[in-house]
């Protein structure tokens, strides 16, 4: 008898150690992809990489500069919601949407560093703030509704499934 209950203990051992968690379904998985800007013109690019995990990255660049941002995202309703991760370094941050700034403004600038009085360096040193940032899709397009009145006019941050071609025009 002993045995038997031995036995039956082992084998309950083995079958629970045996069993594997299923992996989760994606809350809303028509989110889940790589997305390109659509809106900026060539040199400008940006791609939005939204991940499974609950995570995204973004970069961005043109000509001698660039961004990126890492964080997290969360669904409500028919919305994806995004928030940047804070930064590791000196960095300038941006937030992300469409804001206009003058070029003469030199305080934006100072007054948007990852670490006061510090001098970030280098082509990518730009941080993307994702602030609670809310997109949603409206046939393949991934489109940025932005939170904050602005001055620049119909101008809209939107991404698609496919990346803009560059075309070399010839003369």
């Amino acid at each position: 008898m002993k045995n038997l209950l031995f036995l039956l203990a082992i084998f309950l051992i083995l079958l629970s150690s045996c069993k594997k968690d299923l992996p989760k379904e994606v809350e809303n998985p028509k989110f889940v992809r790589v997305w390109y800007d659509t809106v900026q013109m060539a040199p400008f690019m940006a791609k939005l990489d939204i991940k499974a995990n609950k995570t995204f990255e973004y970069i961005s660049s043109a000509c001698d500069s660039g961004s990126e941002s890492k964080g997290t995202w969360i669904i409500e309703n028919d919305t994806i919601i995004l928030k940047s991760i804070k930064p590791q370094g000196c960095l300038f941050q941006n937030r992300f949407g469409v804001y206009c700034i003058s070029r003469n403004d030199k305080t934006y600038f100072e007054n948007n560093k990852t670490i006061k009085a510090c001098e970030p360096s280098g082509n990518e040193s730009t941080y993307e703030i994702f602030e609670n940032e809310k997109f949603i899709i409206q046939n393949d397009t991934l489109i940025h509704i932005n939170q904050v009145k602005n001055d620049c006019g119909q101008i809209r941050v939107a991404f698609s499934t496919r990346e803009k071609v560059r075309r070399n025009v010839s003369k």
